[in-house]
């Protein structure tokens, strides 16, 4: 099922690479509508009385009762709201998830691009700042959508990958997501068979260190898998799209994953660096709609791929800010939502089930995660000319 995009309160300006421009907030609910009003607002095609309208409805109407019930605890830190993916099947929903990072459990090994003085600067005792955000860059003005294909792990590459480009070159440049879908190979299947059915990011960062990545202007997003166009030229847009240095070509010397688990690599990442990919369980997201998102238990099952952009808090409760790839219509402020954020590193728990999207094939051995929905689990961060690595 193709995902449909609808404005609403939001105006949008759709871009070559499946995004939307930021044009305001989404309003605050007033009330979760009938199935009904939903399908005429998401414009479905079923038919009142098939199989497929009753099987979407009974969907709709078991996830509306469960929102209200949620959305009538006083203690609730976040609502949940209604969106196009209220009618998504279990599986049509997985369709959005692929897995952002190896599993690394024993016997499998991955493979960081390091850059001197890396780990001196972890280690840092320079104090975080209670606050950091990178919603002011030009990279976050707008969503990406990647429609019923698992490409989050490319999406949140090529993301952080324009974020880094902004804040260290100083322009603003949209990469092809469309690219390293079809170009990364994944010969381990490492969360997935590749493309639109899941990979790392690891393996992503990987291929554009050594490729380099076009522009979305030149291989715009499809949402569907396609043949690379690396090393030759894009037939429909007759312009060369390798880069022939590499990653060097844009000031990319490098990439690493960052130590598994752990609350302050991450949170000084974000704090003195810039945004970074990172791994979640997010089988509880389709409903949420605004606040601090606290539904994940201390197990998770690891399948989705975001980008962090951020950490702060309100009202005492601090959070990580996310950037989702499922369209403006979703979320808080047009696609994002904010993960508790627990920084004595006490909110662990196991994955024990990685195969379903962490793990690549034949690794079955549970493992541990750390964090709201698992985001501690697993984080990829760029290096480019000028950062403080």
């Amino acid at each position: 099922m193709k995902s449909v995009l609808v404005a609403g309160a939001v105006s949008v300006v759709t871009f070559t690479d499946g995004v939307s421009l930021h044009k305001s907030h989404h309003a605050a609910p007033k009330g979760l509508p009938g199935f009904a009003s939903f399908v005429e607002l998401h414009s479905r095609s079923y038919q009142r009385g098939s199989a497929e309208f009753e099987q979407r409805e009974s969907l709709y109407e078991k996830r509306r009762a469960a929102a209200e019930v949620h959305n009538t605890k006083t203690s609730k830190k976040w609502t949940a709201g209604v969106n196009r993916l209220w009618d998504w099947t279990e599986t049509e929903l997985q369709s959005l998830r692929g897995w952002d990072g190896a599993s690394m459990p024993e016997g499998h090994s991955g493979s960081s691009r390091m850059v001197a003085g890396h780990e001196a600067f972890l280690q840092q005792a320079i104090e975080l700042p209670k606050e950091k955000m990178w919603d002011s860059l030009e990279t976050f003005q707008y969503t990406k959508n990647q429609a019923s294909c698992g490409s989050c792990w490319a999406i949140a590459s090529a993301t952080v990958l324009e974020a880094h480009h902004e804040i260290y070159n100083g322009a603003h440049r949209v990469f092809s997501t469309q690219q390293i879908v079809d170009c990364t190979e994944n010969p381990k299947h490492c969360g997935g068979d590749g493309g639109c059915k899941g990979a790392t990011a690891e393996l992503a960062m990987e291929w554009v260190l050594k490729n380099g990545l076009a522009d979305a202007v030149d291989i715009p997003y499809k949402g569907t898998d396609g043949a690379c166009t690396v090393g030759k030229k894009n037939s429909t847009a007759l312009v060369e799209v390798s880069a022939p240095l590499g990653g060097a070509a844009f000031n990319m010397l490098g990439w690493s994953v960052l130590p598994k688990n752990q609350y302050e690599p991450l949170a000084r990442a974000l704090a003195e660096t810039g945004p970074v990919a990172v791994s979640v369980a997010a089988g509880e997201w389709f409903s949420y709609e605004s606040g601090i998102f606290n539904g994940c238990g201390k197990d998770a099952v690891i399948d989705h791929a975001v980008t962090a952009i951020g950490y702060g808090e309100e009202n005492g409760t601090k959070y990580w800010t996310i950037m989702n790839s499922w369209g403006d219509d979703w979320g808080e402020d047009s696609g994002r939502i904010r993960l508790e954020r627990h920084d004595k590193g006490d909110y662990c728990g196991m994955n024990n089930d990685p195969q379903k999207g962490v793990a690549c094939k034949g690794e079955t051995k549970a493992v541990p995660v750390c964090g709201m929905c698992g985001v501690l689990f697993d984080s990829v961060v760029p290096h480019f000319k000028g950062a403080k690595w």
